[in-house]
C-alpha cells in the first residue's frame, strides 16, 4: 500500500508540475497586453484598446499611458478630454516615454488640457527631442518648431528656468 500511494503522489507531483508549467506559459496570454491594445487600437476596435490599456496604464506602464491619453485627446472611443489625456501623457513623459514628452510640451504651448506654460513646454519638448527615435524625425522637427516659436515669446529668465529643468530631468533620469 506504502509503494502505491508514493507512485500516487509522485504521479499527482508531476501533473501539479505541469499544470503549473502550462499555466505559467499561457499566463502572459491571459493578462493584457500592449500589443493587444495595439492590435485593437489599429483594427480601430478603440473599446477593446481602451479595456487592454488602461489596467496596464494604472500599472505605470509608459506605452499603454500614451495610448491612453491619445484616446482622449482625439476622441477615439472616449469622450475627447484635453485634461484627462494630460494626466495621462504627463505620466508617460514622466516615466520617459518621448511620444509623451513632445505631446505634453504641444499641451503645455497651446494650453490643450493644462494652463499654457512656456517653461514646461520648453522643458518636455527639449526632453523629446534629445530621446525621441532616429525614425521619429517628423516628430522631433515639430518639437524644434514649437521650442524655438515659445523662445521667441519667452523672457530670458524663463529660458534659463527651462533649461536649468531640462537639464536637472535628464539628470535624474539617467541615475534612475
Amino acid at each position: 500500500m506504502g509503494g502505491t500511494m508514493s507512485r500516487v503522489t509522485a504521479v499527482l507531483s508531476g501533473v501539479a508540475l505541469l499544470l503549473v508549467f502550462v499555466v505559467l506559459l499561457a499566463l502572459p496570454r491571459l493578462l493584457p497586453s500592449v500589443e493587444d491594445g495595439a492590435r485593437a487600437y489599429g483594427r480601430g476596435d478603440y473599446a477593446a484598446a481602451f479595456s487592454e490599456f488602461l489596467p496596464l496604464a494604472n500599472k505605470g506602464d509608459p506605452n499603454a499611458q500614451l495610448f491612453i491619453g491619445e484616446m482622449y485627446r482625439l476622441g477615439q472611443g472616449r469622450k475627447t478630454n484635453n485634461e484627462i489625456a494630460a494626466q495621462w501623457h504627463l505620466k508617460a513623459a514622466i516615466a520617459g516615454n518621448s511620444n509623451s514628452q513632445f505631446t505634453i510640451g504641444m499641451m503645455y504651448a497651446h494650453g490643450m488640457g493644462v494652463d499654457k506654460d512656456f517653461i514646461q513646454a520648453y522643458k518636455w519638448c527639449s526632453l523629446a527631442i534629445i530621446r525621441l527615435s532616429p525614425w521619429d524625425d517628423l516628430i522631433r522637427e515639430r518639437a524644434s518648431q514649437t521650442r524655438a516659436e515659445i523662445l521667441t515669446v519667452m523672457p530670458q529668465t524663463d529660458v534659463d528656468k527651462a533649461k536649468a529643468l531640462v537639464i536637472e530631468w535628464d539628470r535624474q533620469f539617467k541615475s534612475n
